[in-house]
């Protein structure tokens, strides 16, 4: 084996090596970005879910929370612009300097 042929090879394996770990990675990333963005959809399904229940008693705000964040996207579509916003025809009123009323309207 000659020189170049072991410097070819050692070309080879370190390309392979390093197109191993940016693909590791990528894919890294990628779960993460995905995990990010439902985590997202899960807090802004509870800031609706409280915010169209902001005249309800504590418990339910808080059982509507928790149903809200535990599923996220799918309480976006069905419960909310299914229900509400379609069949109802009542949206809520969105407040964005407290996006998050535990207490709420009446406190703020």
């Amino acid at each position: 084996m000659s020189k170049t042929e072991k410097n070819v090879n050692l070309t080879n394996d370190l390309e392979t090596r390093v197109e191993g770990v940016l693909y590791k990675n990528f894919k890294r990333g990628l779960i993460f970005l995905f995990v990010f963005l439902i985590f997202v959809s899960n807090f802004l399904a509870l800031s609706i879910a409280l915010q169209c229940n902001s005249d309800k008693g504590i418990f339910y705000r808080i059982s509507s929370g928790l149903f809200s964040f535990m599923f996220g996207f799918l309480y976006i579509m069905m419960n909310y612009l299914m229900f509400r916003v379609n069949l109802k025809n009542y949206p809520c009123e969105i407040c964005s300097d407290f996006p998050f009323p535990i207490g709420g309207k009446d406190i703020y």
